[in-house]
């Protein structure tokens, strides 16, 4: 049976929220969702600048998946990490993590964010992280998928090169 939350005592269905926690446990950030038809899917609070969502489990030394949103990263699974949009800069702390440990990336953006993530595939490439590409499509996000779809799709990426990133770059013109 369930709850009610607009009864006194009601929980909502799902837990409407994911909590984010630092290299040091401490609370950095927090997400909530809308589970009935707000017109605002999510409110979250003003963002801090510069934060990696839940870095305490998070394990550089091993490969990464970075998904657009905390709801993409609950279905990537351990060692994902959700950029909070779909951008990474140079400046990021979690560029400099990525950099830092040379660590293996599977980048799982959503379809229309193609132009953001050919932007962050050159970055990386540029400074030699070792980044595959998981097709998401026709799906909207990865939080539409199932883990064992997701999974199957992970572990048919390929590693991208250079070479790759270019052919695809002038194929694209």
């Amino acid at each position: 049976m369930r709850s009610n939350i607009k009864k006194p005592g009601g929980f909502p269905p799902k837990p409407p929220g994911k909590l984010s926690f630092d290299k040091d446990g401490e609370l950095n950030y927090f997400v909530t969702r809308a589970y009935d038809n707000n017109w605002r899917k999510y409110l979250n609070p003003p963002s801090k600048k510069d934060i990696i969502f839940n870095r305490l489990y998070l394990d550089f030394s091993k490969d990464m998946v970075l998904v657009e949103g905390v709801f993409d990263a609950v279905t990537a699974g351990d060692n994902s990490v959700p950029l909070l949009g779909s951008t990474l800069t140079e400046r990021s702390k979690l560029f400099y993590e990525i950099v830092k440990n040379d660590t293996p990336i599977y980048l799982a953006l959503d379809p229309d964010a193609k132009r953001k993530a050919d932007k962050i595939i050159k970055l990386l490439l540029k400074y030699d992280v070792q980044i595959h590409t998981i097709n998401v499509a026709p799906y909207k996000d990865v939080g539409e998928m199932t883990k064992k779809e997701f999974l199957a799709r992970k572990h048919s990426a390929e590693v991208l090169t250079l070479d790759d990133y270019l052919l695809s770059r002038i194929k694209g013109i």
